[in-house]
């Protein structure tokens, strides 16, 4: 009866392990004077791995995927937009970035057409720290060079920010936070080689970056709003377990 239980269970259920690359953004739209915030910003190339299992639910044409994955996401400060934006920067270059670091699980429902695949469905994931870099090099309309290098830990917060945050908002403090919970929705088309999924995939989340601050009930977060945008290309390798 055991070996029965068994053989039924490995029929209906796939696991594996994905690795995918990912171009990351977050897109910034101020909604109230906060314009200077409104960062443009350009894909970052980053990277997401997990463990996937995969739940056949009607004879290989309709199935269950979901995967426990870290995942990197973030965005690239466009510098030449940048500079376009604060007219008074002659030159500017370098690098400037910042980097969240995710647990995520997404939850797709497959759609399976012979080795072609449609998914969709979505995800839920938690901020687990980040990283914001700049260094930077150039010279000001008058003259004045510009040299700067900094890093800064992002944190990841779920009730707003707890500490005093005096003037947090005027000199750029809120970015070195973001709202731990992110959720939205993912659509994917994915080809099926033996034992190997190639999948691509579009996730769009839902959740407004911006968290709350405490000390200042003047600002709401949808004065700022920023929402994660991913594009990915996962390798997944179903592991053939013998029947």
């Amino acid at each position: 009866m055991f070996f029965v239980v068994m053989n039924f269970a490995y029929a209906q259920v796939k696991l594996g392990v994905k690795l995918g690359a990912t171009a990351t953004n977050v897109n910034f739209n101020a909604t109230t004077d906060l314009d200077d915030f409104e960062f443009p910003t350009a894909h970052r190339m980053n990277f997401t791995a997990g463990v996937v299992a995969e739940f056949d639910l009607m004879e290989d044409v309709l199935g269950l995927r979901t995967s426990l994955e870290y995942a990197r996401k973030g965005y690239n400060i466009d510098l030449d937009k940048f500079r376009e934006k604060f007219n008074d920067i002659k030159k500017l270059s370098g690098d400037w970035y910042s980097l969240y670091e995710y647990v995520q699980l997404p939850v797709n429902l497959v759609y399976k057409m012979d080795n072609f695949s449609i998914n969709a469905g979505p995800y839920l994931a938690y901020g687990m720290g980040g990283t914001e870099f700049a260094d930077l090099k150039g010279e000001l309309n008058d003259g004045t060079p510009i040299d700067f290098s900094e890093t800064n830990a992002l944190t990841p917060v779920l009730n707003g920010i707890p500490e005093n945050t005096t003037d947090i908002v005027t000199d750029t403090g809120i970015l070195k936070y973001y709202r731990a919970l992110d959720m939205g929705i993912n659509l994917g088309l994915g080809f099926t080689i033996k034992d190997f999924l190639i999948n691509v995939q579009y996730q769009q989340g839902l959740t407004n970056l911006t968290p709350e601050i405490k000390d200042d009930p003047d600002f709401k977060p949808t004065d700022l709003i920023a929402k994660n945008n991913v594009l990915s290309l996962e390798l997944t390798y179903y592991i053939p377990f013998k029947k």
